[in-house]
């Protein structure tokens, strides 16, 4: 079963992430914007809805985050190296854009 954010939802969703971001700016509480630190609203938000949500990410924050693997910084020196190697002639130059996902590397 899929559930989805009514419109509700999402507001509170919204305007705690704003509130994050809007703290985290700086550093020191205010988030360094014209405003101070606060986050003007275009739509009023319930109570029990922002505290739904602040459960809902309390408990994503309380869940262990993945070790990366052992291999990570190995392996992303040696795609540097392979990358560096396979450009002949000026290394000063920009490079073609590269493909987003290299389907032969192995997902960490």
């Amino acid at each position: 079963m899929t559930r989805k954010l009514n419109e509700a939802d999402r507001a509170a969703v919204d305007m705690l992430f704003d509130r994050i971001s809007a703290a985290g700016n700086n550093g020191n509480g205010n988030g360094g914007n014209r405003d101070g630190g606060y986050v003007t609203m275009t739509v009023a938000v319930a109570e029990e809805r922002l505290s739904a949500v602040q459960r809902i990410l309390s408990t994503l924050e309380a869940m262990p985050a993945p070790e990366p693997s052992a291999d990570l910084a190995v392996r992303t020196l040696q795609r540097v190296a392979r990358a560096a190697a396979a450009m002949p002639g000026d290394a000063m130059r920009t490079p073609a854009p590269a493909p987003f996902i290299d389907r032969t590397q192995p997902m960490a």
